[in-house]
Formats: structure tokens, C-alpha cells, sequence
């Protein structure tokens, strides 16, 4: 809780919808572009920025939304201060709930991209419990999934491997999908519980803060430490995948650095060290937490340290980025539906190269369009996206109107 006097108490914060806003549009370009980066067939300069954008923010975008998601729960739970603490707790775990399975049901499309949506909301359920502990005692918990979460998850995926076990009915089934929930899918609960965690404690950090100047150094350290760390851990696994031999590393080349969709590349200690992106080892946690810590930081320092109106052009940005279930679930249906096009047309020998509707730069910059225009129209009418109103509705927190962004009451 904040007392009124505090700079961010009673008021939206803007830098946190616009961090939200960069993360989401940083997904998309991992799904849109990254591939390109090591297909002989795209065009080059798609081929380029996959390369860039793969060795930058394909993993760090989906960390930031996933410690804005912890951000988002303290904003919930001050929205609800009102309310007592069980009905709170029930309006989350409802709200984590719809959110797992509107992930479920894009999941059923099949479509290219490894829908976040119910790892998503299966760790607000599990983080939601935190909002009752002291910042300590999360502290601690996120610290002991930081270090042997990543070495956990690895050892279970290599027994997986080494003794694969069938599955030959529903119970061996959801056993499988709830083992794939909690460690061994492509977002594990174990390592984004961590990450909402990590983003509790940064929004209890935020709020606490009794001047603007206050929050103005802390921004201001949160940006700098976690733009030299973030550096310092990139240029550190580029040089061990060039270089393996000066840190007496195994030379396997790409490997080292591809995704780990969700858990280390071995169960090797060095394999715990060196930055795997999606690996959840602790290198790749902080290196992408610290890349959250930038965007975050430096957003709220540009956009909430100083009281001003913002412009048309903000809001729209703002009301997107306020709306991230509305547009991720648009652009998982359109990239889908598009994806789905263009393997028809490779089918077909109509084409062999990287059709520019379902992946490229092309694609990406006309679903940006969409996204703004999206917001535009929510920044116009002042009001959250429909699956926001939905979700609001269905766990008893709706609000009819989204009011402008300097005079609302804290609330996701």
C-alpha cells in the first residue's frame, strides 16, 4: 500500500503500459522475424534483423511481460484495497484462471507460435499467495527458483529423456500436461513465478518512493545497473560461443546461445552459467530481468517522474500496451490464420521462399499498425479492450470506463 502523498499513488502509471507495450510488440517480432535469421532463402535484410533481434529481445521481451505481470498483480491487488483479502485472492486465481484458458484454446489452433497465455496465467495463480508475504520472504523465494530452478528443471528433462514414460490414459495424460505446466514446457511456472515475483518486489520498490526526486534516482539506477548488467552478461556469452576454448568450453557453436525452450541445454554446471536464452538458468534470468529492470525503470522516468499532459500519440501507445490480452490474442489469430495461408501456398509450389505475410518485417510493421490503430480507438473511447472488460467481468473487478492516464486510480 501507498499513502496519498507518495508520486505514483492514485494515479495510472504510464511507464508501465508503455513497458508492457514495447514487450508485447518484442514477442511479435520474436515470432515474426527471429526464424529469418538462419534461413538461406529471406531476404537479407529480414534476414538481418532476425539476427539482431534474436540476439537482443527475443527472450527479454517475454521476461519483461512476465515480470510486468507481477507489477500488474500489486496494481490488481491496491485496486481491490477495498475488498478483503480472500476475495482478492479469489478475483486473481479467477482472473489467472480465464487467462490459462484462453491459452489453452489458441493453443488448440496449431498455430507457430508457443502461446504464453496459460503458463501465463498458471503462475499469477501460484504468485498471487505473495501479495500476503512480507518483501523479504519473497525475496528469498525468488532467489532460491533464480538459482535451482534452472539446474531443477534441467535434471527432470534429462530423466524425461533418458526413461520416457507413455502416456496411456487421461490421469498419465494430465499428469503430463501439469508436469509440463510447473517444469518441463516452454514457460515453466518455475521460472515465471520467479519473474512475477522479481516484479512484485519491483513494484513495492516503485511505490515506495515519498518524492519525485526519490523516484527519480531510483529510476534512474534501476535503468543504469540493469543496462550494464544486461550488457556485461550478452557480450559475455557471445564471447564464450566464439571463444569457448578461452573459458575451456566444448565448441558446439549455435547451440550454446539458441533457446532453450524453457530449461538449460544440459545438466552441466557451465551449462547453467552461460546465457541460453529461454533456458531459465540463472545467467539467462539475470540478464533478462535486468533487461525488464530497463524498460520499466526508464519508461516510468520518462513518463511518470514528471507531472505532465500526455499527448494523443502516448495514449494510444498506452491504451495498447493497457490492453495486453486483447492485442497478444489478436496477433497469435492473425499470425495464425496468415501462417496458415502461406504453408498452403508453399503446399501448392506457388512459392519456395519465406512467404512476407506470415513472417518479415513486412508483416511485422503492418501488425504494429494494427496494434496502434487498436489503441487509437481504446485511447478514443477511453476504454480497456474487450478481453480486459471480459476478464474484469468474469472475475468481479469490471469497470465500465478506462479514464485518462493522469487521473485514474491504480488498477490492471
Amino acid at each position: 500500500m501507498t499513502s496519498p502523498d507518495r508520486p505514483l499513488a492514485g494515479r495510472r502509471i504510464v511507464g508501465v503500459d508503455i513497458a508492457r507495450f514495447a514487450a508485447i510488440i518484442g514477442m511479435m517480432a520474436a515470432h515474426l522475424v527471429v526464424q529469418l535469421g538462419s534461413d538461406a532463402s529471406a531476404a537479407r535484410i529480414d534476414s538481418l534483423a532476425g539476427r539482431l533481434i534474436g540476439a537482443t529481445v527475443s527472450s527479454t521481451s517475454a521476461t519483461t511481460f512476465a515480470v510486468l505481470g507481477g507489477v500488474s498483480l500489486v496494481l490488481l491487488s491496491r485496486g481491490m484495497r477495498d475488498s478483503s483479502r480472500g476475495r482478492m485472492l479469489v478475483s486473481i486465481l479467477i482472473r489467472g484462471l480465464a487467462i490459462s484458458l484462453i491459452g489453452t484454446l489458441l493453443d488448440v489452433l496449431g498455430g507457430p507460435i508457443s502461446v504464453v497465455l496459460t503458463a501465463y496465467g498458471t503462475a499469477m495463480i501460484i504468485a498471487a499467495f505473495a501479495l500476503f508475504l512480507p518483501s523479504a520472504v519473497i525475496a528469498v523465494i525468488a532467489g532460491v527458483l533464480w538459482i535451482g530452478g534452472g539446474a531443477v528443471n534441467a535434471q527432470v528433462r534429462a530423466g524425461i529423456v533418458a526413461t520416457p514414460t507413455p502416456t496411456s490414459g487421461p490421469i498419465d495424460e494430465l499428469g503430463r500436461v501439469v508436469r509440463d505446466l510447473l517444469l518441463t514446457g516452454h514457460y515453466p511456472a518455475i521460472t515465471w513465478v520467479a519473474y512475477m515475483l522479481v516484479g512484485i518486489l519491483l513494484a513495492r520498490v516503485l511505490f515506495a518512493p515519498p518524492t519525485l526526486d526519490a523516484l527519480r534516482r531510483l529510476c534512474l539506477l534501476l535503468t543504469i545497473w540493469g543496462l550494464a548488467i544486461y550488457g556485461v552478461i550478452t557480450v559475455g556469452g557471445r564471447i564464450a560461443r566464439m571463444r569457448p576454448t578461452w573459458f575451456e568450453l566444448p565448441e558446439i557453436g549455435e547451440a550454446m546461445l539458441s533457446s532453450g525452450r524453457g530449461a538449460p541445454i544440459g545438466t552441466e554446471l557451465w551449462m547453467l552459467v552461460i546465457p541460453t536464452p529461454h533456458s531459465g538458468n540463472p545467467a539467462d534470468m539475470l540478464r533478462t530481468v535486468a533487461g525488464a529492470c530497463v524498460l520499466i525503470g526508464l519508461f516510468v522516468l520518462l513518463f511518470d517522474v514528471r507531472h505532465h499532459e500526455h499527448g494523443f500519440a502516448v495514449e494510444t501507445v498506452r491504451a495498447a500496451g493497457a490492453a495486453p490480452l486483447t492485442i497478444y490474442t489478436a496477433h497469435v489469430l492473425v499470425t495464425t490464420l496468415l501462417s496458415s495461408l502461406a504453408t498452403r501456398a508453399v503446399v501448392a509450389g506457388e512459392t519456395t521462399s519465406p512467404v512476407w505475410y506470415a513472417q518479415g518485417l513486412s508483416i511485422l510493421l503492418l501488425q504494429i499498425v494494427g496494434v496502434l490503430a487498436i489503441g487509437a480507438v481504446l485511447a478514443r473511447l477511453r476504454r480497456r479492450g474487450p478481453l480486459e472488460i471480459l476478464l474484469g467481468f468474469v472475475s468481479g473487478t469490471s469497470r465500465r470506463h478506462t479514464p485518462s492516464s493522469g487521473s485514474v486510480r491504480t488498477r490492471v
